[in-house]
């Protein structure tokens, strides 16, 4: 089963939604040549690739120009593959897309980033 992919629904750009003000998230690279970096989420969509219209720019030869997308729709934040050629991974499992929760990883190439979700004071 190691073909296996964790598939949920297609993204379904109408459900797409700002991230709520009381949701404070971030992507903290754990791995990789931009170990110790962090990225705010404050788009309901991120884009994550070597290319420089992304929003998250990877120095990782293995990362695809556009890689992945992370987004929040339906009240929780998911991942999607953008068809890359190395794939992507949460939590070591291969995806076309899945849910993203706090302390999910996401690894694409050799840099991995984990999910960081803080709820704020109302």
């Amino acid at each position: 089963m190691a073909n296996e992919t964790l598939i949920d629904e297609p993204l379904k750009v109408g459900e797409v939604t700002p991230i709520p003000g009381e949701i404070n998230a971030k992507l903290k690279i754990v791995a990789g040549n931009d170990t110790g970096k962090i990225i705010y989420l404050d788009s309901p969509i991120t884009l994550i690739g070597r290319e420089e219209e992304c929003h998250i720019q990877l120095d990782d030869a293995r990362v695809s120009n556009r890689h992945a997308m992370v987004y929040f729709a339906s009240g929780e934040f998911r991942v999607r593959d953008l068809n890359s050629t190395n794939g992507s991974l949460v939590n070591g499992s291969p995806l076309s897309e899945c849910a993203f929760a706090d302390g999910d990883d996401l690894r694409v190439g050799k840099t991995v980033l984990r999910l960081i979700v803080d709820f704020r004071d109302a």
